[in-house]
């Protein structure tokens, strides 16, 4: 995080302000110019924001993780998940100081805080393991092929329509639910979003299909990772 920030005027300050520069945007096209009617669009827009850069900024870092400290990793032993370990955890301290805004939010345009909040914690905790799981895989990937960063960027700028961030899922025809539901961001995105703006925990079937996919693609990122780190050397060569 030191790195990051070093010689910014603002440092810190900017993990804050670029995702609320955006959703102040996002806010005003859909509030006030296309007039996208709602109750509290603000916190169900900053809600699902919140989760969505939670995921889609840490595993974008996180892939460069392992080429980015090549000139380590060929010089020294160190435990090879360390690199996209730290990059995770940074973006996360990013992503707790924005929850923390937006329940300051909360409390500016009335929406109730709710004992349902305290589930914020379990739902931060699963997304944390799947953008870890997520960034462990794109790391080995992005070893063996640098436009792996670049097909991820692509997608997460397509997800984020396909996902309802911006909108919510009933304003669609009942007949392309199904369809949303097949993307797996949806669900960590209602995950996060139905406490802080519903007041409720998430549904059931929410919770199922979110901690699914949290444990499969962290074994799976974990398993990739651990086979493929002892050639690490050899493919960074």
């Amino acid at each position: 995080m030191k790195l990051r920030y070093r010689n910014s005027i603002l440092g810190f300050m900017w993990a804050i302000l670029n995702p609320l520069f955006f959703l102040l945007i996002l806010a005003v096209v859909f509030s006030r110019i296309i007039k996208f009617q709602m109750e509290n669009y603000t916190i169900f827009l900053f809600s699902g924001l919140t989760a969505w850069l939670m995921i889609q900024q840490t595993v974008i870092i996180a892939t460069g993780s392992i080429v980015n400290n090549q000139h380590l990793i060929k010089k020294v032993y160190v435990p090879k998940i360390i690199f996209p370990l730290s990059n995770v955890l940074a973006r996360f301290v990013d992503h707790l100081t924005l929850t923390i805004i937006l329940l300051i939010f909360m409390a500016y345009f009335k929406v109730p805080y709710t004992w349902s909040l305290l589930f914020l914690v379990p739902a931060i905790l699963m997304i944390f393991i799947f953008s870890l799981g997520f960034s462990l895989l794109a790391s080995v990937l992005y070893v063996k092929a640098r436009d792996v960063q670049h097909i991820l960027s692509i997608i997460f700028q397509a997800f984020f329509y396909l996902t309802p961030i911006i909108y919510p899922l009933n304003i669609l025809p009942p007949s392309f639910h199904k369809i949303f539901l097949l993307n797996p961001f949806y669900y960590f995105v209602q995950l996060f979003r139905a406490p802080v703006y519903a007041g409720q925990l998430p549904s059931l079937k929410i919770f199922a299909v979110a901690l699914a996919l949290t444990v499969v693609t962290f074994l799976f990122g974990w398993a990739v990772f651990f086979h493929r780190e002892k050639f690490f050397v050899f493919d960074l060569s």
